[in-house]
């Protein structure tokens, strides 16, 4: 049993005790001192949520570097309040057909903390290999507009068009890393010939035009098939608003972010140099304050952290040349944390905002609700405890991920997660250090029917 939390869900916020059997919610009461628990957590003081749902990981399994792996990943996961993950397909080789898919599964039950889900790579033409991905059990499926990995072939837009037009007849999300790849070329071109090679560079590559042409021509193509769009990182204005018009004709379509783009700015990109490298590029203040305009009025759908476990070793070349340091930040174990004190103490949000935007929806869109998602008698035990008084910084040292390097650096956060909990199981608590308590192998495979079990 939590006893006394002030509990958070998708619509309210009350005072219960929480009572927890065989991994599930079976009640939520004003006054359980009549339940004779095994064991009673107390949760006065603190904020009781659902466990975070992070739709956008890179924890790359199988990789014979070992940058990253479910297990690691798993744990800055715990120790940020996220209780399941939806894992990209970047690994070697990437998961873009159905035997990389079981591979993964087997490795995730394996090694990972929480429970997963994931997505298969549409990579090229081959609309069976896509097919057979969803019989194994993929929640969604990813492509890249531009060519910024170069591991991850980018789709042409007659594939784009294919893959919306077989998903059209399903509920799968085609999830979109949109940039205009020959607008990107040609920035990356003209500035690096111009010797440009400063963090700021890598923002003036990628403008938000970049961004919002190629969300224009991915609502085009969903619109036209009836297919199912999910644009990754969001990171500007213009992006949105093409969404936010989108959504008012009925396309199906959800645009997520990530905490760079709605809590750091182009002088945390100077500061960072090759640490704040990643696509898109994190923008100026007056993109981040927009983005909390679509955030506020449901245009925008989900936060995911978009974590990239790259090493010391390969981000340090970008301190003498930007373009040498790879794209992607970490991110898993700060974001739930930094939002919700950004969602709070900076924003006047409701906490059921909060909720909503980093488990409700990410539940909804994923096929996992409500087993997840939500707290409701029948739901996962999936429980964040937060302490919303509890000022700390940010020191990468502190990360529980496989490298310990983080762009909140030095960055003041006013709440912590206390105590994590994956299906009834307390997984990590802290009590003045981290403190994992759950073992490699407690994650459970989802796939997009999980959620009809409830």
């Amino acid at each position: 049993m939590i006893k006394g939390g002030l509990v958070a869900t998708e619509s309210d916020l009350f005072r219960a005790d929480v009572v927890i059997e065989n991994e599930r919610v079976v009640a939520l009461t004003s006054d359980a001192s009549d339940v004779d628990a095994d064991e009673v957590i107390d949760a006065n003081d603190h904020l009781v949520v659902p466990g975070g749902i992070d739709a956008h990981t890179h924890f790359t399994e199988p990789d014979p570097k070992e940058i990253e792996g479910f297990y690691c990943g798993s744990m800055g996961a715990v120790a940020g309040g996220i209780t399941t993950v939806v894992e990209m397909p970047q690994a070697t080789p990437n998961s873009s057909e159905a035997e990389h898919i079981v591979e993964k599964i087997r490795l995730g039950e394996e090694r990972s903390l929480v429970d997963f889900a994931l997505w298969g790579a549409a990579i090229n033409q081959d609309l069976e290999s896509i097919e057979e991905m969803i019989d194994a059990g993929i929640v969604a499926v990813k492509a890249f507009m531009a060519s910024s990995d170069p591991k991850f072939q980018r789709i042409t837009d007659a594939s784009m068009y294919d893959v919306f037009a077989l998903l059209a007849d399903t509920d799968i999300p085609f999830g979109i890393h949109a940039e205009n790849n020959d607008l990107l070329q040609d920035g990356i071109q003209t500035l690096q010939e111009l010797g440009e090679n400063d963090p700021l560079a890598h923002a003036d590559s990628r403008p938000p035009i970049v961004e919002a042409e190629a969300i224009n021509r991915v609502v085009f193509f969903a619109e036209e098939t009836g297919g199912r769009a999910y644009i990754c990182h969001t990171s500007t204005i213009s992006g949105l608003e093409i969404v936010r018009n989108a959504k008012e004709r009925g396309v199906r379509i959800e645009a997520e972010t990530c905490p760079q783009y709605l809590a750091l700015d182009t002088d945390d990109l100077v500061r960072l140099g090759p640490y704040g490298r990643c696509a898109p590029a994190i923008r100026d203040r007056e993109e981040v304050e927009g983005l909390w305009t679509y955030l506020q009025d449901g245009t925008m759908d989900t936060i995911a952290s978009d974590h990239c476990g790259y090493t010391i070793e390969e981000k340090e070349p970008g301190k003498e040349n930007i373009w040498n340091a790879p794209l992607g930040l970490s991110g898993i174990q700060t974001m739930l944390p930094a939002m919700l004190d950004e969602f709070l103490n900076k924003r006047d949000l409701d906490p059921s905002d909060f909720v909503r935007m980093t488990s409700t929806n990410p539940a909804k869109i994923f096929g996992s609700y409500p087993r997840k998602g939500t707290l409701r008698p029948g739901s996962d035990a999936d429980i964040a405890i937060y302490d919303l008084n509890a000022p700390w910084t940010v020191r990468g040292t502190d990360m529980l991920h496989k490298n310990k390097w983080t762009p909140f650096e030095g960055k003041q956060i006013n709440v912590r997660v206390v105590r994590t909990m994956v299906r009834g199981t307390t997984m990590y608590e802290f009590n003045g250090e981290h403190v994992v308590r759950g073992e490699a192998g407690h994650g459970r495979f989802i796939n997009r029917e999980y959620g009809e079990g409830a």
